[in-house]
């Protein structure tokens, strides 16, 4: 399996990946840029593709490949590939499923706390002095106890509920139509077929679906209407689920007392956007699932899943499996 090329677009998020591919005898090629034509150009003759969010795998991209048998994702999501048309073309697609359990989980607390604790107003006020003569006026408020709402309730979204469940005594409840009815009995979600009626419930609304057709752009300006005045809003999914004007607007109007965001769209936000300039608004720059724990897991899959495709064996992760089963299939041969 030696000289086997494989391309990294960006650099994984831990190097161990990239020494268990070079172990492994693949050839690694690092494009570390967002220009197609310089990716292009690197895709010929390769086997495998890594892909970092938010570089997008094209069916043109995807016609440069000609070798190509594998495109791998960073994480879980896959919106940054075109599934279809690498089935089309008989290129397996591989995610990693589960890892971004603990981290993601964690992270949706951190920013539930800084929301309700206006920690990085605190932080920036014992700073420069202010603090002092405003913090009587406050309204801080508790997430013990508090009524939330959960969209999707995957490994993550259920890992949160469970959280917020058993660290902080809440209601939690849950909106997915494809939950897999076992995370949600677990972690003792209740479940809801009325999104309408989890928002009016909701005094704090998480987001973390999957992002697809029928959730991109789900929570807009009439959804953000329906939760209780004071609400407070957190996503730690994928930002197409969210229509960041209607949360400027509802931040504005007072009808939302903070959110909190781990991603948006676009990434970054251009210069002077409206919610960069809201205090109200709490950012991290899209790393809740890139811990060192995480990131070593997820290097260690998508080394270990790009070497057995190199073999021609079924990976733990496929996402579009019938892309080998077909006449176009490209899956080499399985070696002994």
């Amino acid at each position: 399996m030696s000289h086997m090329k494989v391309v990294l677009w960006r650099p994984m998020y831990h190097p161990a990946g990239h020494k268990m591919l070079a172990d492994g005898g693949a050839d690694v090629v690092i494009v570390d840029g967002t220009d197609a034509g310089e990716i292009k150009q690197a895709l010929h003759g390769a086997r495998a593709l890594w892909v970092r969010t938010p570089e997008r795998v094209t069916a043109e991209v995807l016609d440069a490949a000609k070798d190509l048998i594998v495109v791998v994702t960073s994480g879980f999501g896959t919106d940054n590939i075109d599934i279809q048309a690498a089935t089309e073309r008989g290129i397996l697609v591989v995610n990693h499923r589960g890892f971004g359990r603990v981290p993601v989980s964690e992270h949706a607390l951190l920013l539930m706390l800084a929301a309700t604790k206006q920690l990085v107003w605190g932080d920036k006020s014992v700073r420069d002095g202010s603090a002092w003569n405003l913090r009587s006026g406050l309204e801080l408020t508790e997430l013990d106890g508090k009524t939330v709402g959960v969209i999707g309730i995957g490994f993550i979204g259920s890992e949160i509920a469970r959280k917020l469940k058993y660290g902080f005594r809440c209601r939690v409840l849950g909106y997915d139509p494809y939950a897999d009815a076992r995370l949600a009995r677990l972690a003792e979600v209740e479940m809801t077929a009325d999104l309408t009626e989890l928002l009016r419930l909701s005094r704090i609304l998480v987001l973390v679906p999957e992002l697809t057709d029928a959730t991109r752009n789900m929570i807009g300006a009439r959804e953000l209407a329906a939760l209780p005045r004071g609400a407070v809003v957190v996503n730690v999914g994928r930002g197409q689920v969210l229509d960041l004007s209607a949360l400027a607007d509802a931040l504005d109007s007072g009808h939302l007392s903070a959110a909190a965001l781990d991603v948006v769209y676009p990434e970054p936000l251009p210069s002077g956007h409206p919610l960069l300039l809201n205090p109200k608004v709490t950012f991290s720059p899209h790393v809740a699932g890139t811990t060192v724990e995480a990131t070593l897991q997820l290097a260690a899959s998508a080394a270990d899943q790009i070497l057995t495709c190199l073999r021609g064996a079924v990976p733990a992760f496929p996402v579009n499996p019938a892309a080998w089963l077909g006449r176009s299939s490209r899956r080499p041969p399985p070696q002994c």
